[in-house]
């Protein structure tokens, strides 16, 4: 499992080099917006993300909430993904982004409870270390 929990980051820092690397967006179809600020935002949130999950990753039965809290974030990012047709307004790759979240968020999600031997309602308080 840790060895998955560091895929996820790294699944983040690729999103993250892609969303940076200037004209990567536009080459896959994404519609840049107005300001600046709303592809830097994600990156950065993204990067915290990722950054979260590698450290995670070396202690699972200490850490293990915030690879299960990110496994939820990502299926709310799918689930608005597809339901606000992220790919229709912002490009397919916003699509492809949230389809590779789906094998992620379910691992998290089922994974980490079993690893941390730890029930849903104990990683999302953080009790039962």
């Amino acid at each position: 499992m840790n060895t998955f929990v560091r895929m996820c980051g790294y699944y983040n820092a690729s999103v993250v080099v892609v969303f940076l690397t200037p004209g990567v967006l536009a080459a896959l179809g994404v519609k840049l917006p107005h300001s600046p600020m709303w592809v830097w935002l994600p990156a950065l949130l993204g990067l915290f993300a990722g950054i979260v999950l590698l450290l995670s990753a070396s202690d699972l039965r200490r850490y293990g909430s915030f690879p299960y809290y990110n496994g939820i974030i990502r299926v709310v990012f799918v689930v608005a993904a597809f339901s606000m047709d992220f790919g229709g307004s912002a490009g397919q790759f916003m699509t492809l982004v949230a389809i590779g979240d789906i094998p992620l968020a379910v691992g998290c999600i089922v994974g980490i409870p079993w690893v941390t031997g730890r029930t849903p309602l104990q990683l999302l308080t953080n009790r039962g270390t």
